[in-house]
């Protein structure tokens, strides 16, 4: 009896239709982070959250080598997170640390793409944001004084900046395409 009920539990879940937001088989969308929870981006490896930068498996891992590359100052990082040939030259020095969280995180569909880049000046003869790329909102605060946590991590009016990165598999790795606030008008 208990593996027919478990059979029919598998067929009942096999036929609900899935929810919108949800990855296709092979798409790893990162989890939504806790409230009061956050990761830490900082100089080193050995002190941030992150255990993929320079090595974009995930879409949350490209988002995070670029974020690296901003605070860290290094613009391979740029290069590696974005999936470019050679630099962008987007790298202006080491940063302070911050904590980051995720806000959001879906798969574009021709609805829901937020902005429109027919072309982007880092990526020539290549499209810019469409269906099927994946977004992720990455909320963060710089943590000037030293110490990591949302207490003491602020911002001018303490809010967290907020930015959508957009982002696209190449092969087996991800790039960043592009990222800006998420609900300002092309630039």
């Amino acid at each position: 009896m208990p593996a027919r009920l478990l059979f029919v539990a598998f067929l009942f879940a096999a036929a609900l239709p899935a929810r919108a937001g949800d990855a296709p088989a092979g798409v790893p969308l990162p989890p939504i982070t806790p409230v009061d929870g956050y990761f830490v981006m900082t100089q080193d490896d050995a002190t941030t959250s992150s255990k993929c930068i320079g090595d974009p498996v995930t879409p949350l891992c490209a988002v995070e080598t670029v974020m690296a590359c901003e605070i860290r100052g290094n613009d391979d990082l740029c290069r590696i997170g974005m999936g470019l040939k050679k630099n962008p030259g987007l790298s202006a020095g080491p940063v302070s640390p911050r904590i980051y969280w995720v806000m959001h995180r879906a798969i574009l569909t021709d609805e829901t793409i937020p902005w429109d880049d027919h072309e982007l000046k880092w990526r020539p003869g290549e499209a810019g944001v469409q269906a099927g790329d994946v977004r992720i909102d990455i909320a963060d605060k710089i943590c000037e004084k030293g110490e990591i946590s949302h207490t003491a991590c602020k911002t001018e009016d303490d809010l967290p900046a907020i930015a959508a990165y957009i982002v696209r598999q190449q092969g087996d790795r991800w790039a960043v395409i592009n990222w800006r606030p998420p609900y300002v008008p092309p630039y």
